[in-house]
């Protein structure tokens, strides 16, 4: 996301602006809440490379074929194809991002669910929390990739969908409903199977997350086998400076998996680093379909060092599922998200203070755009997770 500075055509613009908030500020007590969200408000405070989203496009591209997918014991799929533009994260969520909101989610878990310790779905495997404290396990970076349970990877972009606003609302909808977390009296998983409209960060789906890892767009189209724009299955167990190309290997006390995300320069024809090895990814698509209790996770984790294999889950098409529940190690989160910047109010590519003065515009007059909160009221909480959007470190 680029910073604008204003033309000289625009001055007239910004003054009226400027006399308009005063006026705001001195009549309204709605508008001054309003002026707040001129103060930076920190993203995170964990030490983790820039966010950064690769925009998908060439809408309408083709599906896999059965041919481009089929493994020994296995017929082949038909997936990838997408009609609409979306951005995707080009790494995988760290642990120190996830950290954040285990911090910021602690006190309702603990009040939700009666327990004084976390345990996996929640913390990951390289998190703990117990009795309203958090930490990173000794000897973990913060860099290195996360992983959790689907329904907290939910959580975690409702979060997110909000600007990270600590309130018990903020967690629960947004991208995905949590009063649909539950089983009926029949034992069927109630859970809704793709995020909700308006939704700012989500889980990709299936189609989304194998074309932004393997579909190039360039000549006629393509699907490459691995993703890593390559035919080749990328080389496992071996340093970047060694010849390695994901970030997966056998582990020795010289070597602990993963390295930190980004540590291998191959990439996907967008852009995606460690679309192999690091941690497996969720998407939100059933699998098997009809059984939304169990969700799809593509790619290869860290410890996956099966080098060679014929039915590799690095190779296109391929996927292992996980208990939306229960979760399993080592599988994390690359976030979708719309190819704006969600506090992009103007939606022309740049994140300045016409955004601002849009958003405020939109809060005065009590316009949809600005129920950011998405309770049909206009109060302090659009202003906080305006604020927290805007200032969020995430690049389109």
């Amino acid at each position: 996301m680029e910073t604008k500075s204003p033309s000289r055509s625009d001055v007239s613009k910004i003054r009226y602006h400027q006399l308009m908030m005063m006026n705001i500020c001195a009549t309204s007590t709605r508008a001054v809440l309003a002026i707040t969200c001129l103060t930076y408000f920190p993203a995170s405070a964990q030490d983790a490379p820039p966010l950064q989203f690769a925009i998908i496009s060439d809408v309408g591209n083709r599906d896999t074929t059965l041919e481009e997918t089929r493994q020994p014991g296995w017929e082949g799929t038909n997936v990838g194809s997408v009609s609409y533009e979306y951005a995707i994260a080009v790494r995988e969520l760290t642990v120190g991002e996830y950290f954040e909101f285990v911090q910021a989610y602690l006190p309702y878990y603990e009040s939700r669910t009666g327990n004084t310790l976390g345990f996996f779905p929640f913390t990951g495997s390289r998190i703990q929390s117990a009795n309203g404290s958090a930490w990173i396990l000794p000897g973990v970076s913060p860099d290195t990739p996360a992983d959790m349970a689907w329904e907290y990877a939910a959580r975690y972009l409702n979060w997110l969908h909000h600007g990270k606003v600590v309130a018990d609302w903020a967690f629960d909808s947004g991208a995905y409903d949590t009063t649909t977390f539950v089983i009926d009296d029949d034992g069927m998983f109630l859970h809704q199977e793709t995020r909700s409209p308006g939704a700012r960060f989500w889980i990709p789906s299936a189609d989304e997350w194998v074309k932004a890892a393997y579909w190039d767009p360039s000549g006629e189209g393509r699907y490459w086998r691995y993703p890593t724009s390559s035919d080749i299955e990328p080389i496992p167990d071996l340093l970047p400076q060694d010849g390695g190309e994901r970030n997966a290997g056998r582990f020795t006390p010289e070597r602990l998996w993963p390295l930190p995300v980004m540590s291998f320069e191959i990439t996907s024809p967008w852009g995606l680093y460690d679309a192999s090895g690091g941690v497996a990814e969720h998407s939100e698509t059933p699998d098997p379909p009809g059984y939304p209790e169990y969700r799809g996770a593509y790619g290869t984790k860290y410890g996956y060092y099966n080098y060679g294999l014929a039915n590799s889950h690095d190779l296109v098409g391929s996927s292992s599922n996980t208990d939306i529940r229960t979760g399993q190690n080592a599988v994390g989160l690359r976030i979708a998200s719309t190819p704006h910047h969600p506090a992009d109010m103007n939606h022309d590519g740049h994140l300045n203070f016409f955004d601002v003065a849009l958003f405020i515009t939109h809060f005065i007059s009590q316009a949809p755009e600005a129920d950011l909160s998405l309770d049909s009221t206009f109060n302090k909480d659009d202003i906080r997770v305006f604020l927290g959007l805007y200032a969020s470190t995430e690049i389109r």
